[in-house]
């Protein structure tokens, strides 16, 4: 009885400390357009009281538009984590959401100087999934993955897809300089980021809507060193019918 006490306690701690990570997160993601939009409102009624030309007030407004703005896309990325809409699964090829993600970013990778390779097995079963949502959490590692290059000297993605043990599997892998071992896990807590300008929803939420799928998403080393992440999607006699 002891021991699930103590196991009891230790569950409750991570959940405050989960719920610390993301309080602190939504705060920093706020505070700083919040702040500009204060100082755009005090700008404001000084010119206001001064009887100033009024032609900076329009700059001023459009600037605290866009803070708002940025607010309001913290907003919603939040409420998006935290009740995502329920995936519309059907029976699909899962190359298929794959190909879309690699079409919409095969320009910027041209133009980025990114070499991709690309394996995609022709023999996979068909799995029950959200197309739109698989792509969604393809342009997402396939933009990071994009990120991680900007310092590298040789720039190559990877994606393959491909049935291992019982699951469709997609890797997407890069060049860059990887994801410690002892942060594989952390890289997908809410707002956890290693990026100066990212939010740190991203890849949680990929990895709730690979939940949803019932699968997993879990982030290895690639064959070049970078980061692979592994997107595995189990496949039953109900899905290959």
């Amino acid at each position: 009885t002891r021991s699930r006490e103590l196991e009891q306690i230790v569950r409750v701690q991570d959940k405050m400390s989960s719920l610390g990570r993301v309080a602190a997160g939504i705060a920093h993601e706020i505070r700083n357009p919040l702040s500009g939009i204060n100082i755009y409102l005090d700008t404001l009624a000084k010119i206001y009281v001064r009887g100033e030309n009024l032609e900076a007030v329009e700059e001023i407004i459009t600037q605290a538009q866009a803070a708002s703005g940025k607010i309001e896309s913290v907003i919603r990325r939040v409420m998006d984590f935290s009740k995502p809409g329920q995936p519309q699964l059907m029976m699909v090829d899962v190359n298929q959401p794959v190909e879309n993600a690699l079409s919409l970013c095969a320009a910027v990778l041209r133009r980025d100087g990114v070499g991709l390779e690309k394996e995609l097995a022709c023999d996979l079963p068909r799995c029950r999934l959200d197309p739109s949502l698989i792509e969604q959490v393809m342009l997402n590692l396939l933009t990071n993955a994009a990120e991680a290059l900007r310092q590298a000297e040789a720039k190559r993605i990877s994606v393959r897809t491909a049935l291992e043990e019982e699951a469709v599997v997609i890797r997407v892998g890069d060049s860059g300089p990887g994801i410690p071992e002892d942060l594989r896990d952390k890289v997908f807590d809410p707002f956890y980021t290693t990026k100066s300008d990212g939010t740190g929803i991203g890849l949680s939420l990929c990895q709730r809507i690979i939940h949803d799928h019932h699968g997993t998403l879990t982030v290895e080393e690639s064959a070049w060193g970078g980061a692979e992440f592994v997107i595995a999607l189990t496949v039953t006699p109900k899905q290959e019918g």
